[in-house]
């Protein structure tokens, strides 16, 4: 249960029942990882249902927006912004690297989120309380196995923080696993919630275009770029969740 704890620590701005920590079994973690989306999932679902029966309208919604962003302490979303600042700088690979590392906030993440809220508040609107809440708990877990899949798979850029990550032989087989559990989470997503399950293949393919495009431009894979994937992810399942909701 080590690496479990370990990405429940990483992951969650939640209380950790564990604080033990094994930097051997870093990989472990990420094999553990997508199994932090039950948790975001479960109260991401629990607090939508509690909106509804509160009759809290669309101050329920909104804080259904926010509160994936909530539960991870904002982390994502950080990986988010430095991801825009550096990309959309438009610079050489080897600046865009620096900016990725600068600690500062630049107009173009900024603007970057304030897009991204509207679009998820907006979605949220539209879908209203018809959500299936399956959909709600696959996608974290979906989106999270994908990335998980990636870091394991893709060489990290020498200035992150998964360089230093030490692998093993069973990290193919970690890898393959992450893979799998996405593609049941998309299976099921659609055999549960029908069209609006496609909100679960939605996300997964969503985090894994953008990991590609993103680590193409700087080079390598790293934390940011988990993060921005997953958050881009979520948002593309909440929005494909708002255009299936009402057919």
């Amino acid at each position: 249960m080590t690496p479990f704890f370990m990405a429940w620590m990483m992951f969650l701005a939640l209380p950790c029942p564990s604080k033990k920590w094994d930097d051997s079994k870093r990989s472990q973690m990420l094999a553990a990882y997508p199994f932090i989306g039950l948790i975001v999932g479960g109260i991401w679902l629990g607090i939508y249902k509690l909106c509804e029966v509160l009759h809290l309208g669309v101050i329920g919604l909104a804080l259904t927006a926010v509160l994936p962003w909530l539960v991870t302490g904002f982390m994502h979303i950080d990986g988010f912004m430095d991801c825009a600042d550096a990309v959309l700088s438009f610079k050489d690979r080897e600046k865009r690297v620096e900016i990725l590392k600068d600690s500062h906030v630049g107009s173009f993440a900024v603007i970057c989120t304030a897009v991204l809220c509207i679009f998820v508040f907006a979605a949220w609107v539209q879908t209203g309380y018809k959500a299936y809440l399956w959909a709600l708990l696959l996608i974290p877990v979906a989106v999270r196995a994908v990335i998980s899949f990636c870091v394991l798979s893709f060489e990290p850029l020498k200035t992150s923080g998964y360089s230093g990550m030490k692998k093993d032989g069973a990290d193919k087989g970690r890898a393959a696993f992450c893979i799998i559990l996405a593609v049941v989470c998309c299976v099921l997503g659609v055999l549960l919630c029908g069209l609006q399950g496609i909100s679960v293949p939605a996300g997964a393919l969503c985090a894994l275009a953008v990991v590609l495009v993103i680590r193409h431009n700087l080079g390598g894979m790293s934390g940011d770029i988990s993060g921005s994937a997953l958050t881009i992810g979520e948002a593309c399942a909440v929005i494909a969740l708002a255009l299936t909701a009402n057919v």
